[in-house]
């Protein structure tokens, strides 16, 4: 059984608004670990961009849907794709957003603790970004 570490985090910004934003692929950019300037579409559907935990990594995102659903993959091409569970949710006038980030396969304990501290900033800053876009 692979270790997984779940982070669960309250956005003070409309649900409707908040999903829309987060299942559009060109938004990732603006909150995610990766190069900007880089961050780009391929033929395929899939996404491109040097990342700031590891260099060039593809990006697949789970289709638009009425379940608040934003699983997606980053990977290496050429390696196997492992998803990655990320949920919006109504709560109350703002949205819930729950993130789950599995251990990978032979990754140790110290770049699985890594990758969650990034994923966590990735989040705090999506956070600050929405919240601030309400104001």
């Amino acid at each position: 059984m692979r270790r997984s570490h779940t982070i669960s985090l309250y956005i003070d910004y409309p649900y409707d608004t908040a999903y829309r934003f987060l299942a559009n692929p060109l938004n990732y950019g603006e909150w995610a670990a990766v190069d900007r300037a880089s961050y780009r579409p391929l033929d395929n559907g899939d996404w491109e961009a040097m990342t700031n935990f590891g260099g060039i990594r593809h990006f697949r995102f789970t289709p638009v849907n009425a379940f608040g659903v934003l699983d997606h993959a980053i990977f290496v091409p050429g390696e196997k794709l492992l998803w990655t569970p990320m949920r919006v949710t109504p709560n109350e006038e703002g949205t819930e957003l729950t993130f789950t980030f599995y251990q990978r396969p032979g990754m140790g304990e110290e770049e699985f603790a890594s990758a969650i501290e990034w994923i966590t900033t990735d989040f705090l800053t999506l956070k600050s970004l929405l919240e601030a876009l309400r104001r």
